[in-house]
């Protein structure tokens, strides 16, 4: 896609404008909405406190006050930023921690109210456009063209939206997913123009990037793991499933993420062993049968929500559209485009 011209004047308008109006929608009616489910359990890891001992000082035959349940929503002076991470270790290890302490440290200094705890998601999510940019610079090498629209897409997308105002880690996860991936393609790049000696300090200095936000965002969501496997596939197609240069170093990155990472997963892996022991497995099937529907109207939501639910056969009729519009997308790009920059867009999406 190297032969793209510029973007013309009012296609950069409207990408500006969409812009300028995704970022007042982020930081707009911040506490007008539900403090919902998963928000209130996200508050509750944060404050440090873990359900048992939530459920021990509240449930206790009395009327349960405001001030009383506030304490378990956010930074208070029972507990500490380290009995946020222990909390989390001993009963929600799914949860990697870097989230809950940015978010600790965040609410010890604006405080614990709905809007201070959501301002946060808002804000992190503003690091998403210029990572975004970078991500299109990386893939497409044109100014303007295809990175202007993609901000603009992500700026108005619903679902980023829900995200961007959302007291839990998941734009966050976006904003590692998006820095990892770019700083992936940039050092394979590097790699690819390696003709002179100084070049090296630049190769390592980016391939130390990719290992450190690969560890950022591991220890932001626990699926980043799938994006560490989407991320060797591709360079495996890159090298055409040769043990290169490229492919060494960028298994010795890797597992400086993974190393990195390792005290986490110590964690996980108990608390998985425990699973195993104590877990209903018949509860744990049938949940799995509603993923796929999830995933579906998650897919629609990316473009368009009206706020429908998997009961509603509406969602069904409107979610095939967009499966269309998507695989319209991606066979296009398959055809305009080098095997680099499409195979990218495919691991990374499946």
């Amino acid at each position: 896609m190297r032969h793209l011209k510029l973007t013309p004047s009012w296609l950069r308008f409207l990408v500006i404008f969409l812009l300028a109006m995704g970022i007042l929608f982020r930081f707009f009616n911040l506490d007008g909405k539900v403090y919902w489910h998963d928000e209130t359990y996200a508050s509750l890891r944060i404050s440090g406190y873990t359900k048992t001992e939530a459920k021990q000082q509240l449930f206790n035959n009395r009327v349960i006050g405001g001030e009383s349940f506030a304490q378990f929503q956010g930074a208070n002076p029972e507990k500490s930023l380290n009995d946020t991470i222990m909390s989390l270790a001993k009963q929600d290890p799914q949860h990697p921690p870097l989230y809950y302490i940015i978010a600790r440290l965040w609410m010890e200094v604006f405080g614990n109210s709905v809007t201070a705890i959501r301002s946060l998601s808002a804000c992190i999510s503003l690091l998403v456009f210029p990572c975004v940019y970078w991500l299109c610079r990386e893939l497409f090498n044109v100014p303007l063209s295809v990175s202007g629209i993609a901000i603009a897409l992500m700026a108005i997308s619903p679902i980023h939206l829900v995200y961007a105002q959302e007291a839990q880690e998941y734009i966050l996860w976006l904003v590692t997913i998006l820095l990892s991936s770019a700083s992936l393609l940039r050092a394979i790049q590097v790699e690819d123009e390696l003709g002179k000696e100084r070049q090296r300090p630049d190769l390592f200095a980016i391939w130390s990037i990719y290992a450190v936000t690969l560890a950022i965002s591991l220890y932001t969501f626990l699926w980043s793991v799938f994006v560490a496997l989407a991320h060797g596939i591709y360079v495996m197609i890159v090298v055409k499933f040769q043990f290169t240069e490229t492919a060494r170093t960028y298994l010795i990155a890797s597992m400086v993420g993974f190393l990195a990472f390792m005290p986490w997963i110590t964690v996980v892996i108990g608390d998985f062993f425990q699973f195993l022991i104590s877990a209903d497995k018949t509860t744990s099937q049938s949940s799995l049968m509603t993923v796929f529907p999830f995933l579906l109207m998650q897919l629609s939501r990316i473009f368009f929500d009206i706020n429908l639910t998997s009961e509603n056969s509406l969602n069904y009729l409107i979610t095939p559209i967009f499966l269309t519009l998507v695989g319209s997308a991606i066979y296009f790009l398959c055809q305009t485009t080098n095997y680099k920059v499409w195979s990218f867009i495919i691991t990374l999406n499946e």
